[in-house]
């Protein structure tokens, strides 16, 4: 930049109060909630202090399938499968200890029906009139490798190992299967997924194939065995097991109680 161009455009210190004058004209509330309803590819949400949803945005809920009323009072661990949802509320934590935003971090984010969406988080602190700490706000935005941000190196070859997971959720998927298709050694592939999604392999394998199980258990009249048998499940008992250590109920508990809410 010239000096030239540096006369003619002011930094934002030198603009900042009149900035300020002019937004304390405006209704509150007026530029962010009505911008960020009007953005469909942005998340957009604000927490309060025990990382409850106060507020989101359209984009949000309809990336759940859920109304945006209904989270309100609800925190993380309510929409996402358990260990994605830890990694958000850490977050929160993150910024309520230390004061500070986290700007711009990839991240996971695991649609209710099970896709995945990778993206780019910033979280701030929310301040009361007083200076007291009282919640949390954030933005998202969908990274594609084709526009945008691109995925860095890292980010791709897991990105590659989900779509892997979720391509072939039907099969019987191993720990060293992933291993062999990202061509890294067990522990590599271990420290790259808690890393980068805060979960195991193992624990990602098994939290594809039970969001899977919710939809054919919602969505179609399929047996709860053949539900099994269809995810490379040989043994309804153990499929059992591994649904109860998720959802916190059988197989068919779930698709009684979700259908009876529906």
């Amino acid at each position: 930049m010239t000096p030239e161009s540096e006369a003619t455009n002011p930094t934002p210190a030198s603009t900042s109060s009149g900035f300020e004058s002019f937004v304390s004209t405006l209704r509150p509330g007026q530029i962010a909630l009505g911008l960020f309803e009007a953005l469909p590819d942005v998340l957009f949400w604000i927490k309060d202090r025990q990382s409850h949803f106060v507020f989101v945005n359209r984009a949000f809920s309809d990336l759940v399938r859920r109304k945006p009323e209904d989270f309100v009072g609800c925190t993380d661990r309510d929409i996402f499968p358990a260990e994605i949802a830890r990694t958000f509320v850490q977050d929160d934590q993150n910024v309520f200890d230390t004061g500070k935003s986290i700007l711009n971090k990839m991240e996971l984010v695991t649609r209710k029906a099970g896709g995945i969406e990778w993206r780019m988080t910033s979280k701030v602190p929310l301040f009361s009139n007083d200076g007291e700490m009282v919640g949390t706000s954030g933005i998202s935005r969908r990274l594609d490798q084709r526009e945008g941000h691109p995925l860095p190196a890292p980010y791709r070859a897991l990105s590659k190992l989900v779509d892997f997971v979720h391509d072939n959720v039907n099969q019987t998927l191993s720990v060293e299967q992933l291993a062999r298709q990202a061509g890294m050694s067990i522990s590599t592939l271990e420290r790259r997924f808690r890393s980068h999604l805060g979960t195991s392999p193992k624990r990602f394998i098994l939290h594809a194939k039970i969001a899977t199980a919710c939809e054919r258990l919602l969505h179609t009249p399929i047996s709860v065995g053949k539900i099994a048998a269809s995810l490379g499940y040989h043994e309804h008992a153990s499929f059992t097991r591994a649904f109860t250590s998720v959802m916190h109920m059988s197989p068919t508990g779930y698709r009684k109680y979700y259908r009876l809410k529906a």
